[in-house]
């Protein structure tokens, strides 16, 4: 599973596109709730959950710049 969602998190307009859908069909839920009168406070939790779930893949797949350690005392 590690090797699909680093395939998916590396192609960006992929990316971005799903993240982008998820976020699109959570608002045209929102909205059908508000006009319904009913309870949003759920979606915007979902909305939560979805980015954080994107910040992670940014956490375990982006390409770290490696910082080169020097040792000043030698």
């Amino acid at each position: 599973m590690s090797t699909l969602l680093n395939n998916f998190y590396n192609d960006e307009h992929t990316r971005e596109a799903v993240k982008e859908f998820f976020l699109q069909e959570l608002d045209k839920y929102a909205l059908e709730k508000v006009y319904a009168k009913e309870e949003t406070k759920n979606i915007a939790e979902a909305k939560e959950v979805i980015e954080q779930a994107f910040s992670e893949l940014h956490e375990l797949f982006s390409k770290r710049k490696e910082v080169e350690v020097i040792n000043k005392a030698r």
